[in-house]
């Protein structure tokens, strides 16, 4: 009887024990599902550096100077956003191509990099509130007369685009006789040359890399879409989206933002 009432209390013990283990082990989750614990914002903030996904060749927003250090806008921008959270801003330079799925292996936990928000890209990853709006614009050379309006007149033509870009994918949509490159550095350097009849980029990029370079290049029309760029995370990392967020508002509204992009486009893009 003995041995019997002591099995029974036993297995109660053990019971009541892995009720209390069950209960110490949960933590609060927000709507995206990381816990309190374990999201990006607190480790972010626990190891004192957020690593930062960027392309670095594409000028003005992220590229080398002269010396070598990786500058622009997007840089300023993520460096200032890193000092208001009291972390240190590493940056990771990644391929255009590959720089999402970089983010999706948690290589870094964000990417400051020019990145246009689009419903395709929302399916992959999540974004902060827009920290800038431009437009795509067609660039060709001074004296090519066989585009006068770039929404009709693409057809068929040799253009040069940054691969997996929106720019891409409007080349294809106008009909045009799309090459794909590494960057917009090279297409403007095969335009150069005329292995293509023209390049579709973001408008102030476009116009940085000819006045740097000397091209003899002229923009044809307006711009052919206007977008938004975002800073891109993973998904479910809420706390941090809400702390980028905070972080850009506040620097918009007390003008820190505005001397970042007058720096570098003479007025402020937002």
């Amino acid at each position: 009887m003995k041995k019997r009432i002591s099995v029974i209390l036993t297995i109660m013990i053990v019971m009541m024990l892995a009720a209390c283990g069950s209960q110490g082990t949960s933590s609060k989750s927000g709507s995206g599902g990381k816990s309190e614990e374990s999201g990006s914002l607190a480790r972010i903030q626990k190891e004192k550096v957020i690593n930062i996904g960027i392309e670095g060749v594409y000028p003005p927003f992220n590229y080398h100077d002269q010396s070598d250090k990786l500058v622009g806008f997007d840089v300023d921008i993520a460096e200032e956003l890193a000092s208001r959270m009291g972390v240190k801003a590493n940056f990771v330079e990644t391929p255009w191509d590959t720089i999402i799925g970089g983010l999706l292996s948690n290589k870094y936990d964000i990417i400051v990099s020019s990145m246009a928000i689009t419903p395709e890209r929302q399916k992959k990853v999540d974004f902060t509130d827009p920290y800038y709006h431009t437009g795509a614009q067609l660039f060709v050379n001074k004296g090519y007369d066989r585009v006068k309006d770039p929404e009709k007149d693409l057809q068929g033509k040799k253009i040069g685009v940054a691969i997996g870009t929106t720019f891409e994918k409007k080349a294809v949509e106008l009909g045009a006789q799309v090459t794909n490159y590494k960057s917009d550095l090279l297409t403007f350097q095969d335009l150069a040359v005329n292995r293509v009849e023209g390049v579709i980029t973001d408008k102030a990029v476009g116009a940085r890399i000819i006045k740097e370079n000397g091209y003899p290049f002229e923009s044809i029309g307006d711009v052919l879409y206007e977008e938004e760029a975002g800073i891109s995370l993973n998904k479910g990392e809420d706390a941090l989206k809400e702390e980028i967020n905070k972080h850009l508002k506040a620097m918009m509204d007390d003008g820190t933002y505005e001397k970042i992009s007058v720096k570098w486009f003479g007025e402020d893009i937002r």
